[in-house]
C-alpha cells in the first residue's frame, strides 16, 4: 500500500482576489507562508518517505514547511504544475466572463468537457498529471509520499486515482494547505481525508 498525501499550495494574493493562477509563478503571502509553517508543524510526527512538489514557487515554498519540520529533501516535479490557463491567467472570473463570453461560462459549467487557452482540456492535463504518478509510485510499496501541487491538480489526481466521473470537478474544492490522503491498494484505491485543514483557521466552522 502507498499513502498519497495531495497537498494544495498556501495562499497568494491571487488566491484572495480569487484571479486565475496557473502557471503565472507567484509567492506565498504573509498568510501562505504563516500557512506553511502550520502544514510542517501538523507533519512533524508523521513518517514520510519523499516529499515531491511542483515547481513553482507557491508549491515549493509550501513543501518546504513539511520538508524542515520532518528533515526531507523535497523532489521537484513538473508534472505536477499547475493547470495552464493561457491569457486568463491574472483575470478573476468575472472579468474573463466578460472579455471571452459564453467560452468562458460553459467552461465554468462544465469544465470536464470544456477547452480552454493553454492546456485546452482536463484530458490533455490528467495526461501530464499520470505521467507524474507513474514516474514516482514505479516499483513502490508500503510508502508515504506527500505531493504538493495546486488545487486543479489535486482534485484531477483524487479524480483519476478514484475513477470519479467528470463532474466530480465542480463539486468539490481544495483550500490553502487542505490535505487530502488517497491509499493506492491492490484491490482498489481508498479515499481517506479530503480537504482537511484543522492546522489552520478557514473561516467555515
Amino acid at each position: 500500500m502507498i499513502r498519497l498525501y495531495l497537498i494544495r499550495h498556501g495562499e497568494t494574493d491571487w488566491n484572495k482576489e480569487r484571479r486565475f493562477q496557473g502557471w503565472t509563478d507567484l509567492a506565498l503571502n504573509d498568510n501562505g507562508i504563516s500557512q506553511a509553517v502550520a502544514l510542517g508543524e501538523r507533519f512533524k510526527n508523521t513518517k514520510i518517505d519523499e516529499i515531491y512538489s511542483s515547481p513553482l514557487n507557491r508549491a515549493m515554498k509550501t513543501a518546504e514547511g513539511i520538508s524542515k519540520a520532518i528533515g526531507k529533501e523535497i523532489i521537484l516535479n513538473e508534472k505536477f504544475k499547475e493547470i495552464n490557463f493561457g491569457e486568463w491567467e491574472g483575470l478573476t472570473a468575472s472579468e474573463i466572463s466578460k472579455k471571452y463570453g459564453k467560452d468562458f461560462d460553459d467552461f465554468m459549467l462544465k469544465p470536464e468537457g470544456g477547452t480552454f487557452p493553454g492546456e485546452i482540456s482536463f484530458d490533455a492535463v490528467t495526461e501530464r498529471v499520470k505521467e507524474g504518478l507513474d514516474s514516482i509510485l514505479k516499483d513502490k510499496d508500503n510508502m508515504n509520499i506527500v505531493i504538493v501541487s495546486h488545487g486543479g491538480i489535486v482534485r484531477l489526481i483524487i479524480k483519476y486515482l478514484m475513477g470519479f466521473s467528470g463532474e466530480w470537478y465542480n463539486k468539490t474544492w481544495i483550500d490553502n494547505t487542505a490535505i487530502s490522503v488517497v491509499e493506492i491498494r491492490e484491490k482498489g484505491n481508498l479515499l481517506r481525508l479530503l480537504n482537511d485543514c484543522a492546522h489552520i483557521e478557514t473561516g467555515i466552522f
